[in-house]
């Protein structure tokens, strides 16, 4: 049966003298177990009256008893044995039948682990007092009484077992007691086996004695064996008749003396009694200690009918009763194990967060206790009681469930994070271009992203926000190397761009737009920041558009200084006949004048000296005069040689920048 705690006395002020009344009880069972040393450390703590019930409580140190029932039925049978002795305190219900419960538990539990219950009767004291058998032993130190000697029977009555299941609860006038054993040598002198302290075998409280063997059937140790043998033989036919007419006589008090055979039957009256207090306890809002005590009320009540036979006249009222409170203490033990399982589904749930694994347990577990609450049935006493821990089981179950799911999303969502990082980090280590860049650093939002999703009071919370930590120091540096793998790539296209433009400008002579895009081509290529991966391409770049730079500012130059000296002739040559151009080529800039410019000017010209060079004879006017320092200007200017023709085509001078004058070839 399960271990109950026992119960708190709060009855009233009767109950409490009543309960000092059981002090002498208590003394006997101590000097008892100090006495016979039972079990080692095993103590009386209380012996009250609770309920109608005498309670007796024993407590020893752990570990728990292999065997307790054992232990438990060598207790009953001293107990039966000390009260006559120690007696039972004046109450009404003292003179009458009483139920007993003994309780075994370890000093540091709070509740028993093991229970046994039987019932006594004053009756049962008779045999104790005044013992069928010869010479009584001395029962116990604290016994005043001694039996009176008898003679011993010459044979024995056979000792009948109980049929198992129906030991707590049968009478128990056949409890054993010791036996003197006569000396079969015919000398009168009768001797007592002594018991050691500390065995249960001993005093009136065993049936060792009952196993001694008759000296005068022993096998001798000497030569008149044989003649003790022979003797013997006599008496062998007298035993075994005695022994069939025992066997036979044996059965038929067995049968008779089963409950309810004979006479009336109080079993049914005691048990529906319990039954009925049962029911009174679990109306309503019933607490544990109520639950624990209407479960040892059924128990009673089912112990008392049960070992009724058969062949009793109250077996079939008895078999009804019986399966009606068989059924009641069902939906009992059914309310007491959902309470169970509840509790132990709460303390699983303890200090979360736990693992997914133990998160299923505890949902099987309320599971379970709504199982057994739902097979209560709506006529049990226990149905409100069951409907209302229903609900509450139920409630516990849905959120219990939706921690399983809570746990199973993070941890899928934590797996899926550390995947996504995984993969971020070999983007990062192969990444060569702006796009393998900006993927990692997409990665890296994902797995941070999937992390944040785990919320608090999951097992994975505590990592995943280490993780999520670490993930953005990680999105950080991708990020910056990103933006600048970004910028370096605009300012190479930017840079590609921009020369394009320029050449397409410089094909159409358009010094100033193509200067100004070669400008901007450089100054992008220039910017592209030297770590990144378009760094050394950048380089190249420069390498060719800083000499179309130089390039389109000389052209520019040049293009500046041929419209200025083109200006200047257009005015020289205003009023002249032929108009004065200005072209040029690779190597020199062509001058063409009219003839009334072109003539004064080759005549003017001295013949060349030794470096070639020569100049003027003549007095040159005014406009041939600014006309030539224009052309000087020009070709300083340019950085290139000014041939001077005349309107036929014939060549006049030539005036060379690096010689610093003209000359005539």
């Amino acid at each position: 049966m399960t271990s109950l705690s026992p119960p708190t006395a709060t009855g009233p002020t009767a109950t409490e003298s009543a309960n000092r009344g059981f002090e002498p009880l208590q003394q006997a069972f101590a000097s008892y177990l100090n006495e016979t040393q039972l079990y080692p450390g095993l103590t009386t703590v209380d012996c009250s009256e609770r309920s109608g019930r005498l309670l007796l409580l024993a407590q020893h140190p752990a570990p728990e008893v292999d065997k307790p029932k054992q232990l438990l039925r060598e207790l009953e049978t001293a107990f039966r044995q000390l009260v006559p002795v120690a007696g039972l305190p004046e109450a009404d219900w003292a003179t009458a039948a009483l139920l007993v419960r003994i309780d075994l538990k370890l000093e540091v539990a709070p509740q028993p682990y093991a229970i046994h219950t039987f019932s006594w009767r004053p009756e049962d004291a008779g045999p104790v007092v005044f013992p069928a058998g010869v010479t009584a032993q001395e029962p116990l130190a604290v016994s005043a009484v001694d039996a009176p000697a008898v003679d011993a029977p010459e044979v024995e009555a056979p000792e009948v077992e109980a049929p198992e299941g129906e030991s707590d609860l049968l009478d128990r006038n056949d409890c054993p007691s010791a036996e003197s054993w006569v000396d079969q040598s015919g000398d009168g002198s009768g001797s007592q086996d002594q018991v050691p302290p500390g065995q249960m075998s001993g005093l009136p409280f065993s049936d060792a004695a009952l196993a001694r063997p008759d000296p005068a059937v022993q096998a001798p140790d000497g030569p008149g064996w044989v003649r003790q043998g022979l003797r013997s033989l006599r008496y062998y036919w007298s035993y075994g008749l005695a022994a069939l007419i025992l066997v036979g006589s044996g059965a038929f008090v067995y049968a008779l003396t089963r409950p309810c055979v004979v006479g009336g039957c109080d079993r049914l009256t005691w048990a529906s009694e319990h039954y009925d207090l049962a029911q009174i306890t679990l109306i309503g809002t019933p607490t544990s200690d109520d639950l624990t005590t209407a479960q040892l009320d059924l128990q009673t009540a089912i112990d008392l009918l049960t070992p009724i036979p058969t062949w009793s006249s109250h077996y079939e009222v008895a078999q009804a009763d019986l399966q009606r409170y068989q059924g009641s203490i069902v939906h009992l033990n059914a309310i007491l194990q959902a309470l169970a399982l509840a509790n132990e589904a709460a303390n699983l749930s303890q200090t979360p967060p736990h693992p997914v694994e133990r998160w299923v347990k505890v949902h099987l577990l309320w599971q379970q206790a709504i199982d057994r609450l739902e097979s209560i049935p709506s006529d049990s006493p226990l149905f409100d009681f069951s409907q209302q821990k229903l609900r509450e089981y139920q409630s516990n179950y849905s959120a219990i469930g939706r921690r399983i799911v809570a746990e199973e999303e993070a941890e899928a969502n934590f797996n899926t994070a550390i995947q996504t990082g995984n993969l971020a980090r070999q983007r990062m280590d192969t990444a060569n271009s702006l796009a393998g860049w900006q993927l990692a650093t997409k990665e890296w939002q994902a797995a941070i992203r999937g992390l944040s999703l785990i919320p608090q009071g999951t097992m994975v919370y505590g990592e995943a926000q280490a993780q999520l930590s670490e993930y953005q120091q990680q999105l950080n540096r991708v990020t910056n190397r990103a933006a600048l793998e970004e910028a370096g790539a605009h300012n190479y296209h930017q840079s590609v761009q921009a020369a394009r433009a320029a050449a397409a400008y410089e094909a159409k002579s358009q010094w100033t737009l193509a200067l100004s895009h070669w400008r901007q081509a450089v100054g992008s290529a220039q910017q592209i920041p030297a770590d990144t991966i378009l760094a050394a391409e950048g380089a190249v770049l420069l390498e060719t558009y800083q000499p179309a730079l130089a390039n389109a500012q000389n052209r520019l130059r040049t293009a500046v200084a041929l419209q200025t000296l083109t200006t200047s002739l257009a005015q020289i040559c205003e009023l002249s006949a032929t108009p004065c151009t200005v072209s040029e080529d690779s190597s020199q800039v062509r001058v063409v004048l009219s003839s009334q410019y072109a003539d004064p000017l080759r005549q003017a010209i001295t013949p060349p000296v030794a470096d070639g060079t020569f100049t003027f004879t003549n007095q040159l006017s005014p406009g041939a005069q600014r006309l030539i320092e224009q052309i000087i200007t020009t070709s300083h200017q340019v950085d290139r040689q000014v041939a001077i023709y005349d309107a036929q085509g014939g060549f006049v001078a030539r005036y060379r920048p690096d010689l610093g004058g003209f000359i005539k070839n």
